[in-house]
């Protein structure tokens, strides 16, 4: 097969990504954010922490008083009296005197350090201190954490538990985020049958509706309409009409290849625009991304690997930029393979694999048989290891770039 006009991965992506614009921006309450995205930068109203506070439970003091205390040559300070978390701190230290504080309270006027309860022992309103201290020990300055005006988080930032709770100490709420994008899902094939039905003689339970449904679900996407689609050509068209009035992004599995009753080009085609490309990559070659009605479209092949694979190139990539995420793509890094592949060159292959540590470095081992209709191949599946097109063979230890889908 002559492969050279196929387009490369990168290129059907960034064509995808080309045809893709972020959702608009609303509103929410800071509980109501977690997974969503950030509009806008969002900048620090005030210093954190607000004031001087102590980091320890024990004495505010004024460190020269205590500079050369010691277990042998303790001090004794009279006490001022007491600054607990959430008080005012209007308690004042002389020289010669200390207050009493607790972890988190503001530090008192006049004092410039704390000494832990640790090394002190208290007895009638004295506290005798047996260590030294210096100013500043134990004590978190104002703005220590970050200035007023400071960066918070950048725009595309996914919020998750610790960006909600700097936000929240920062009273920063509501917060302007981009929406997560409704999806239609659209699953083709007169073949296909309820997960509970037991499959008559030539037809599969539709195990493709339920991936996506999970995997869209996954990367934030909001499936609002999910339907199974049988090949005929009125039923496809009526289909994608309600798909279109409802989602951001319609999403279909099978139909897309050159059969019969492969209706998804032709219907898209005719709805709205279509641009197909078969895509040098294997599994799932056949790729079609169109729009109709002002909706961006992504079709895959209907061989579950394929499925797999393709969302993770295209569609995961296409939620992502809906949202507004500065990242769009997968991290990778460099594994060793555990064992040779070889391949015809014209197309990447992008092979299961499984990742273990040995020694600080990663080794990657495929799950087993590759081909597009080996379902078992995605079981415990930690990414996939790239076999570049003009590749023939990679060698047992040779390095490979694999993208990352999960950790063990």
């Amino acid at each position: 097969m002559d492969f050279a006009d196929l387009l490369s991965v990168d290129e059907a992506r960034a064509r995808v990504l080309d045809a893709i614009r972020p959702l608009e921006a609303e509103e929410v309450e800071l509980r109501d954010a977690q997974g969503l995205v950030t509009a806008e930068a969002i900048r620090a109203p005030h210093a954190l922490p607000r004031f001087d506070n102590s980091a320890m439970d024990g004495y505010a003091v004024v460190a020269a008083d205590v500079a050369s205390a010691s277990d042998t040559a303790p001090v004794s300070l009279n006490i001022a009296g007491e600054v607990r978390a959430g008080a005012p701190g209007d308690v004042r230290v002389e020289p010669g005197h200390a207050a009493r504080i607790m972890t988190g309270a503001p530090l008192p006027e006049g004092a410039d350090a704390v000494v832990m309860v640790e090394v002190t022992e208290e007895h009638d309103d004295v506290v005798v201190v047996k260590g030294g201290a210096h100013p500043g020990q134990h004590v978190r300055p104002a703005g220590d954490d970050l200035p007023a005006g400071a960066l918070l988080v950048a725009p595309g930032t996914e919020l998750g538990p610790g960006e909600l709770a700097l936000l929240g100490s920062m009273g920063v709420t509501p917060v302007k985020v981009r929406r997560g994008p409704r999806v239609a899902l659209l699953v083709t094939g007169d073949e296909l049958v309820n997960l509970d039905q037991e499959p008559g003689p030539g037809q599969i339970r539709d195990s493709n509706g339920l991936a996506l449904t999970a995997l869209v679900s996954q990367e934030g996407g909001r499936l609002v309409l999910s339907e199974r689609v049988p090949d005929v050509r009125s039923a496809v068209v009526a289909a994608f009409e309600r798909a279109a009035a409802c989602a951001d992004l319609v999403l279909s599995s099978g139909g897309v290849a050159v059969g019969k009753y492969d209706f998804v080009k032709e219907v898209v085609s005719e709805l709205g625009h279509i641009e197909l490309w078969r895509v040098a990559m294997q599994p799932g070659k056949p790729v079609v991304l169109g729009s109709f009605a002002g909706v961006p479209f992504l079709g895959l092949p209907g061989n579950p690997v394929s499925v797999h694979v393709g969302f993770e190139q295209f569609v995961r990539p296409a939620i992502r930029a809906l949202r507004g995420c500065s990242s769009l793509l997968r991290p990778t890094l460099q594994a060793t393979l555990s064992e040779g592949l070889t391949k015809k060159p014209g197309r990447l292959h992008f092979v299961r694999v499984r990742l273990r540590s040995e020694q600080g470095a990663w080794v990657a081992t495929p799950t087993g048989p590759q081909g597009s209709h080996v379902q078992s191949s995605l079981v415990d599946c930690h990414g996939v290891a790239r076999f570049e097109r003009d590749e023939s063979e990679i060698k047992e230890g040779q390095q490979v770039t694999v993208e990352v889908w999960r950790l063990p």
